[in-house]
Formats: C-alpha cells, structure tokens, sequence
C-alpha cells in the first residue's frame, strides 16, 4: 500500500521535478559551495589525447558546462578549428535546462562552418565549427563532445581545468596515451597544495581535479596562470604539419626550427641588395646601418597575416616578400634579417608571446610555444637592439608593452636560446608635464600645456597623432573632466623617433577655477590629477596584487595668481616613501618676470613588483594618501 502510495505521489508531480531528481544535469546536484562567486560550472570537462605515431594524433573532448548568467556564456562555446591538417570526425551538442531537462540537440550537420580568418589575415587554411545557441532563460547545461584529427603531433594541448575567473570546477580529467617508442615530457604548475589524482605508467599519463571552488575576480590581480592548476606535456620525437623533428633541449629544439623553418629563405634579389648598400653607404657604424634598414621595411612594406600550413609557423621567403611588399610578423622579421644579412650585420629571429600581459617562453620546459616574432641584432657590451617588424610607426629599437620584458625563444643557425627582450624601469616609463595657467578673479583660466612621454608611455600615446581633431579633443576633455568649460585649441604633437619620445601641446582655456568664497579664493593645487587605483575594502581579498609595469609622472603647475591677489595660505610639502612607490608635493609662492606665481611641484612613482594579499589595506593606504593630498588648496586674497 505504501508503494502504491508513492507512485501516486510522483505522478501528481510535475515531470521535470520528477526527471531532476534522475538527471546527472541538474543543478541541484552542484554543491553549494561550487556555485559561490560562479558565473559557471564545469560539471565534468574529458580531454582525451592518443597519440598514434609520430605524425598521427586524435582528440576527444566532452565538456559539460552549466551556464548560470550572462557573465557565463564565454565558457560556452561548443565548437572545435580545423584545417587541411585537423580534421573533425564528430560533434554534438545537448543543451539542458535547470532540471536537466533536453531542451535542444545539435548534430554534426547543424554546425556553423565559417573562415577562422582575421580581417589582418590575407589567407589562411584555419577554419572553425561550432554550434550557434542563445539562450532563453539561466541555467542552463551544455554538454558538447567532438573528436579530432591532426598530423601535427608539435602541439599538445596544455591541460588547464580552471576556465577563468568566477568558474569553479566539479570535475575535470586529462588523459595522454603515448607509444613506449616516443619519450616525452611533463611539467607540472601549481598542483603542490591539491588532492589530485594523477597516475603515469608510461604510456599513459591521466590527471583528475575536483571540486574546486571559483576564484573571484579580484582587481591588480596576477594572470590566473600564475595561480592556477596546470600541466604540459610534449614529445621529444614530434611533427608538424607532416614534418618530422625532435628537441629535447631549446638548443636542439632551436636547431630543428632553424633548419625546417628558417634555413634558405633569407635570399634576396641582387638588385636589392644594391640598392641597400646604396642606402647604408655613408652610415657610420652597423647600429646606423640597422635603423637605416629598419626605415626602408616600415617605408616599402605593410603587414598582412599569412597562414597556410606550415605556412602558420614557417615564414614567406625574404624575396617574395621583397616582391609583393607585404608579410606577416614571420615573413617581415624574416625579410628584415635578410636585408640586415646582406650588409654582413648578425641578427635573430625571435620567437615571444604578445600582448600587454607579460607571458614568457617557459625555460624550463621545452615546446612550441609563442606567438609572434620580432627580431634580435646584437651588441657586445652594450644593450641588445630590437625590431618590431610589422609596425609602420614604431621607431627603431622601440618594443613598448606588446613584446618588453619577457622570454623569447632566439633561433639561431647553432640552436636555440632563451633570452629576455628589454626591460622599460620606472625611471624609463615617464610622464613629464608642464602647465602654465593665468588665472583672472572671476574663476576664468587660460592655460599652456605641454606633456614628454618616454618609455612605455610613449607607445601609449603616439598614435594620437592618426585620430582626427575631433577626436583627438574629446580624448583631452574625457581625461580632464575636472576641468569645468574646456575650449581646447588644436593640439600640436612632436614625435621624436629617434629620442622616443612625444610631446603634446595644447592651449585652453576654462571656468570656475579657482572658486571664491567670500572675499577669498580657493584654488586647487593638483591641476590634474593622479593615476592612481581605487580597490574596494576587503578583508577575504585571496589574490596577490600584481603591478605589471612601474611607471613615473613628473609635474609642475604655474599658477600666474589674479591680478592684485597674493597667497594667503599654501599647503606645507609633503613626501611619501613606501614599498608600492613615492609620491612628493611642494608648492611655493615665487615671482616670475614680475609675476606672482604659486610654482608645484609633483612626483609620483609607482614600482613594479608583486605583493601578498594580506598588503591590500598597506596599498590601499597609500593609494589614497596621494588621492587625499590631491585635494590641497592655497587660499587667495585682495592685496592690501
């Protein structure tokens, strides 16, 4: 009778109830604890790598994710590239609601095939399946699985089960079958504090993490690869697209790179090789030479992406380079180190990873790895030189923050070598301002600006220059919104290449500054303000605050005083010294050509470096000591 009862009572129930407690996808099945700061879950994510021979290699993924807002539906793509040399057998996909109800399926044939094509690319073999969903409501589930083909055995996938910020991680496995006839390596990153089930007989290496809960984004924090739980693996017998290699050492490694990618494509017509050596005849030494060289890339060439292949990793020769007048950052640095060979200057192909984020080659794990090439000329006892080939503006030997400060992988005719490309220091990255403002009793102003940007800063701002007038004043009025009634002239901008560095002047003109109150004016010291960061109060901050780049702003403000007003009071300097930087503010009254003017000076310096979590509040002291002083004020009064 009790049965019977209980069958009734299901019946009565609705039936996605009754299917969420049978279903693996619902997500009442998630604990608690991993739904806590998610925007996803990775329910159960299975990469599973067979490497069949040499030059023969299958993958098979399943991935399931549930999807809990609109933040989640990055994690949500279902699709897999392709080329002439990855092939997909399968793909499907399920989409699941919050009871883990079906609620759409996707075969093969309902995929979306399009070109994986940049607009910077002029062709490229690399195309991309995916399935196209949008969602109707959150949560839902997906559970997309696929398996590939490829005979470029160079590359396997890194196993990086933590997805992003906000996802947190049910279960996620990796798998590797390898042949007992092909060595290999592994290298492990952040797994010393986890329960990780990991077994290695040999011919396979499998990898499980559970249940690990989301990282909250946190502002200044480091990548998440510096943090988070990983594992590499590559082969020391390998192929790409088809060709063999070997490299255990980047020596050896540098070696194979040169020989199959490099060795022979450096040939250049005659014809331009005279022309060139018209073109350095009168230089003074190499150095001169190279900056000669480097002008006639960035005035007779132009960057368009190229991938085809091999294509993706070897570079166009120098000569159809020298005939089509285009190439992409393999070709250019390429035809760049020719030009350079045919005036008997030594330069190498570098290999590095791009990008404002600093990433590394990894020394101490050999792969392919990177994603761009820039090119290397060397000095004895001097500082290297380095080339971005595929900028039309960069000066010579100028990297800025696409490429500074990071491992590279140099290829040379003997191997490889791991070296760091140039380092900006907060001395070097530096902002100096001078403003002089005339100031009238009703609050009106009239002001000469003039900025130096060098280092980092210079790269960050020189491009101004390709913006129109319109354009170029709303940058100025969008970064001193302080400012009240900006009528701003057209600004004047000096581009120094050679010095790297870049000047902007500007006259304008506003309003309501300084105030009056009563018979007194109060008038604002800091005339612009303070790149400072703003963090929130938190005392569960996890992560350690990370500053990329150090960088240095050098002010100074003349304020011509109104006439028949003197100063009343002015703030007393002040100087602050901490570990995250410094920061100085000294204000004088002084007379100039029978002026009166109140001279600032300002320096704030902030290092580069990484610091514990638990130095939040230390920071943020700090930050706002300097935002606080930013409010300091002289007072102003009639003369008697």
């Amino acid at each position: 009778m009790l049965r019977l009862y209980f069958l009734l009572f299901l019946l009565l129930l609705p039936s996605s109830a009754v299917f969420a407690q049978s279903s693996p996808y619902s997500i009442d099945l998630i604990d608690v604890v991993l739904k806590e700061d998610a925007h996803a879950v990775v329910r159960e994510q299975v990469l599973s790598i067979s490497i069949n021979s040499v030059d023969k290699m299958s993958m098979n993924t399943r991935k399931v994710i549930t999807i809990f807002n609109e933040k989640g539906d990055r994690f949500a793509f279902a699709g897999d590239f392709y080329s002439n040399n990855i092939k997909i057998k399968e793909q499907s996909l399920l989409i699941y609601d919050k009871h883990g109800s079906e609620i759409k399926k996707f075969k093969s044939k309902h995929f979306t095939d399009r070109s994986a094509t940049s607009s910077g690319t002029l062709y490229s073999d690399t195309r991309v399946s995916y399935a196209d969903y949008t969602p109707n409501e959150y949560p839902y589930t997906i559970v997309y699985e696929s398996e590939v083909e490829t005979n470029s055995t160079i590359f396997l996938p890194d196993w990086n089960p933590v997805r992003g910020f906000n996802v947190s991680v049910e279960k996620s496995s990796y798998l590797v079958s390898i042949p007992e006839n092909i060595s290999y390596r592994i290298q492990e990153r952040n797994l010393d504090s986890l329960e990780i089930l990991k077994e290695n007989s040999g011919v396979a290496i499998t990898y499980t993490l559970s249940n690990f809960p989301a990282y909250k984004y946190e502002p200044l924090s480091p990548p998440l690869e510096d943090f988070t739980p990983g594992l590499q693996v590559a082969l020391n017998e390998f192929a790409l697209v088809g060709v063999k290699g070997s490299g255990a050492t980047w020596e050896e490694f540098g070696k194979w790179q040169y020989d199959n990618l490099l060795a022979g494509r450096n040939k250049l017509p005659a014809s331009t090789i005279d022309k060139i050596s018209k073109l350095t005849a009168g230089a003074k030494d190499d150095v001169e030479k190279a900056r000669i060289i480097y002008d006639y890339v960035q005035q007779n060439s132009r960057y368009i992406s190229v991938q085809l292949g091999i294509g993706g990793w070897e570079p166009i020769s120098a000569e159809e380079v020298d005939k089509v007048k285009y190439g992409d950052c393999k070709g250019l640095t390429n035809y760049t180190k020719a030009l350079l060979d045919s005036q008997n200057i030594t330069s190498y192909y570098a290999v590095v990873y791009s990008g404002e984020e600093k990433k590394d080659i990894d020394p101490e794990f050999v792969s392919i790895q990177g994603d761009h090439v820039i090119l290397n000329v060397p000095r004895e006892n001097e500082e290297d030189i380095w080339l971005e080939c595929t900028s039309q503006t960069l000066p010579f030997n100028y990297l800025g923050d696409f490429t500074d400060d990071r491992h590279v992988l140099l290829v040379k005719p003997e191997g490889g070598e791991i070296v760091r490309t140039k380092t900006y220091s907060p001395s070097e990255n530096v902002q100096e301002t001078v403003v002089k403002i005339t100031l009238e009793e009703d609050g009106t102003y009239k002001a000469a600006f003039e900025r130096k940007s060098r280092g980092i800063s210079y790269g960050n701002i020189y491009r101004i220059t390709s913006s129109t007038e319109k354009d170029q004043v709303l940058f100025y009025k969008k970064n001193w919104g302080h400012l009240k009634g900006l009528d701003l002239e057209k600004p004047d901008f000096i581009n120094d290449r050679e010095k790297q560095e870049f000047t902007e002047v500007i006259r304008f003109s506003g309003e309501k500054y300084p105030s009056k109150v009563a018979d007194r004016l109060l008038m604002p010291l800091n005339f612009l303000t303070v790149d400072t960061y703003s963090i929130s109060d938190r005392d569960d901050r996890k992560l350690p605050i990370k500053i990329g780049r150090g960088t240095t702003a050098k002010d100074r403000f003349e304020f011509e005083l109104p006439e028949n007003f003197e100063s009343e009071a002015i703030p007393e300097a002040v100087k602050l010294d901490s570990k995250f930087g410094s920061f100085s503010f000294d204000a004088k009254l002084t007379e100039i050509e029978g002026k009166k003017i109140i001279c600032v000076e300002r320096s704030y310096t902030l290092n580069e470096d990484t610091w514990p979590a638990d130095a939040l509040q230390e920071f943020r002291d700090f930050m706002y000591s300097i935002h606080a002083l930013g409010n300091q004020k002289a007072v102003l009064v009639r003369s008697n």
